[in-house]
């Protein structure tokens, strides 16, 4: 079923005008003073500046966003037809507009319905693997490029379970530096916003994720919602839901982010 899109422009003024408040509820769950942690400081107990490593975090100069999937990977389906590779794309359109309103400097593995394998090898069989592997250029060439302060790799997706019950946002954060982990705990935090009852959380990815096992920079990869599920299914298929939900990720990683 393809995704609907309106003008983007209200929904992302309404937005921006939310987000402080989405940035102080975000620190205030995580146990700090919104006053102190709000706006463009790292989660931390002190203050650095770009290119600091304080309270084990580093401030975030610029951001990947991965929307999974893409071409002839559909991901996830719904019952009706709901692509997840769609709202993947709708999600991180929405948050690097988020982003680059906020002066944060952002790439995007994908902005078209297409997986990223090269076209001009014999891919035959080796689609996703090609296709992972380009993901992680992205972001280890973007990551060389910065130079002060990490580069975070953001990557949307959307769940499925064979059993239609379940529902929530869950987030899985790389090892490979110990930001990912503080922000996967603030995104997870501020899905409370939308989803007072999700009780999930966070979790290390391993070796069956293929991108977070191997980025070394800070990574996260966001499971929006469970496709499986009918009712939470149908919240993701509008927009505005989908907006929201951009903003909340956005609002849980900003403060984090250096000037």
């Amino acid at each position: 079923m393809p995704i609907k899109s309106r003008s983007r422009l209200p929904y992302l003024i309404l937005l921006l005008l939310t987000c402080t408040s989405l940035l102080a509820l975000t620190a205030y769950l995580l146990g700090g003073s919104p006053t102190a942690r709000a706006g463009k400081q790292p989660v931390a107990e002190a203050a650095g500046t770009a290119g600091e490593s304080v309270g084990n975090t580093s401030t975030i100069a610029c951001v990947v966003i991965d929307a999974g999937h893409g071409g002839e990977d559909g991901g996830a389906s719904s019952a009706v037809g709901l692509l997840e590779k769609d709202l993947n794309l709708s999600v991180s359109l929405a948050l690097r507009d988020l982003f680059e309103a906020a002066g944060i400097p952002v790439v995007m593995t994908r902005t078209e319905d297409m997986l990223l394998y090269d076209r001009n090898v014999d891919f035959h069989g080796r689609k996703k693997i090609l296709d992972l592997a380009a993901r992680r250029l992205v972001a280890e060439k973007t990551a060389e490029a910065t130079e002060r302060g990490a580069c975070l790799f953001l990557s949307i997706h959307m769940n499925a379970f064979p059993q239609p019950q379940y529902n929530g946002m869950q987030v899985w954060y790389g090892t490979g530096d110990p930001t990912s982990q503080a922000v996967a705990e603030a995104i997870q935090t501020a899905s409370a916003t939308l989803m007072p009852s999700n009780t999930r959380k966070i979790k290390a990815a391993g070796s069956n994720i293929y991108l977070l096992d191997r980025i070394k920079t800070p990574a996260v990869l966001v499971e929006c919602g469970f496709l499986s599920n009918p009712a939470e299914a149908e919240r993701l298929s509008r927009e505005d839901y989908r907006l929201a939900l951009a903003a909340a990720v956005f609002g849980a990683v900003m403060p984090f982010c250096g000037a």
